[in-house]
C-alpha cells in the first residue's frame, strides 16, 4: 500500500483537551487579543494551545501545578465545575511562580460558560484592579483576583475590593472543581 502524499492537513484547530473542545479555541485567541468573541475563526487562529496540566493526570495539588506551570509565560485555565457543565477560568499572560506576592496587569480576564457545551453561555471580564490581577504563591493554584484557588479549596471571595477585582460574571462563591487544565498560549 501506498502512502498517501496528497493529503492536505486539517484547519481544525485540534486540543488535547477533556474540558473543552475545538470551538472554544477561536473564542479563547479573540479574547486574548482584546476582540469580539467572534473575531477569530478555526482558521485564522494566532495562537497554539499547549496542553502543560491537567489535575486529574498529573497529581491534584498545588505542587504538581508549580512543577507543570511555573515560568512558561502566558497561559490559559479552564476548570468544570463538580456536578454541572459550567466551566469558569482565566487567562494570566505573565509566569506564574511561588513569590508570594500579587502580580500586575492590564490583559488578564477570567471567563464563565454556564453551560461549557454551548458556547453561546460565555461570559467574560477583564481585570477591573491591574494590581490584583494574578496571585502566585506555593499554596495557590490559578489565583486572579476575587478567585481564589488555595491548596486546591477553590472560592470566589467578594470580600476584597467588593469582589470588582474583576467584574462579576457569575462564578459561584463557593464549589468543588471536578478537574482542571491549564494551557500554554504560544503566539504563533
Amino acid at each position: 500500500m501506498k502512502p498517501k502524499n496528497d493529503l492536505t492537513p486539517s484547519r481544525k484547530p485540534s486540543i488535547k483537551s477533556t474540558l473543552i473542545e475545538s470551538n472554544h479555541i477561536p473564542i479563547f485567541a479573540s479574547w486574548i487579543d482584546k476582540k469580539d468573541s467572534s473575531h477569530y475563526n478555526r482558521k485564522n487562529i494566532p495562537c497554539d494551545f499547549k496542553l502543560l496540566y491537567r489535575s486529574s493526570q498529573d497529581g491534584n495539588d498545588t505542587l504538581s501545578f508549580h512543577r507543570n506551570c511555573d515560568n512558561k509565560g502566558a497561559t490559559i485555565w479552564i476548570a468544570k465545575i463538580k456536578n454541572s457543565t459550567q466551566l469558569i477560568g482565566g487567562y494570566n499572560p505573565l509566569d506564574w511562580d511561588q513569590s508570594n506576592s500579587w502580580k500586575t496587569t492590564a490583559d488578564s480576564f477570567l471567563f464563565n460558560f454556564t453551560n461549557g457545551r454551548d458556547i453561546s453561555t460565555s461570559k467574560r471580564s477583564y481585570v477591573s484592579i491591574q494590581n490584583y490581577a494574578v496571585f502566585c504563591g506555593p499554596r495557590y493554584g490559578p489565583t486572579m483576583g476575587n478567585l481564589f484557588c488555595e491548596n486546591n479549596v477553590w472560592s470566589y471571595n467578594n470580600g476584597y475590593d467588593n469582589g470588582n477585582r474583576y467584574p462579576k460574571i457569575g462564578i459561584p462563591a463557593n464549589f468543588e472543581v471536578e478537574d482542571y487544565e491549564v494551557f500554554q498560549v504560544i503566539k504563533k
